[in-house]
């Protein structure tokens, strides 16, 4: 894929100056496997959206896949009646597919909203379909990035799947320590862009159980919260809830 050595096409649309990506902090992010000799390159575009905002539906319809440079955003599929189906949260360094095929009755199925100001780096589909045509190192890349995607989906249904309110928090901030950074970096960290709320959309349960079983896992000892976020200091405990 070549993206230690692609250059990013500036565009509209909250387009940042064109750059060599990945910046010093991405680069730190970004596994192994995602780079290349340069022999294959994939094209990107840089785009930026606030925080709170959600992705414009022409980035569904245009791009073929997003990497995350800078930020935190939360993305979901939803049926028929507007029901979260399947949620992904996604930091530095990991990407997330984008299809602008999945609708229903009343309009998209997919969408996506940014914690804090995100910069992406989208693919377009045309130079996804040629690179999976091509086949060799870029194709290797795309199966690599799905993989990652796919494991960290798996997760966060498990965390929404515990029995208790307790056990679906715990399991849920493991979960995101664990996978906000590809080959699970994150250290024992929650960064302080997911709000509370977030962590209940994410598990489908009342913002105020979330507040409750914080608050209990605090005066516990298995957590600390500050201004950074959500500090895990008792991680054993936590993945026995």
């Amino acid at each position: 894929m070549g993206i230690a050595q692609d250059y990013l096409r500036g565009s509209t649309l909250g387009a940042e100056p064109a750059a060599k990506f990945p910046s010093a902090v991405a680069t730190r992010n970004v596994p192994d496997e995602l780079r290349s000799d340069g022999s294959q390159i994939l094209t990107f575009d840089s785009q930026a959206i606030e925080a709170r905002e959600a992705l414009p539906q022409s980035w569904w319809e245009r791009y073929s896949f997003a990497l995350v440079r800078r930020g935190y955003l939360i993305r979901e599929r939803s049926d028929g009646a507007g029901r979260a189906t399947a949620i992904d949260a996604v930091g530095p360094g990991c990407w997330f597919p984008l299809d602008s095929g999945a609708r229903h009755e009343h309009g998209p199925a997919l969408s996506a909203h940014a914690l804090s100001r995100t910069l992406l780096c989208l693919c377009d589909e045309a130079a996804v379909s040629d690179a999976l045509r091509t086949g060799g190192a870029s194709a290797l890349k795309v199966h690599e990035l799905d993989r990652q995607a796919l494991a960290r989906m798996e997760r966060l249904a498990d965390a929404r799947g515990r029995a208790s309110a307790l056990a679906k928090v715990g399991a849920l901030l493991c979960t995101l320590a664990d996978t906000l950074r590809p080959n699970g970096d994150g250290g024992n960290r929650v960064p302080a862009d997911f709000l509370q709320r977030d962590l209940a959309g994410l598990l489908s349960i009342r913002h105020e159980s979330v507040c409750r079983v914080l608050r209990g896992m605090a005066r516990s000892g298995l957590i600390e919260r500050d201004s950074e976020g959500i500090f895990i200091r008792d991680r054993a405990e936590l993945e026995r809830l």
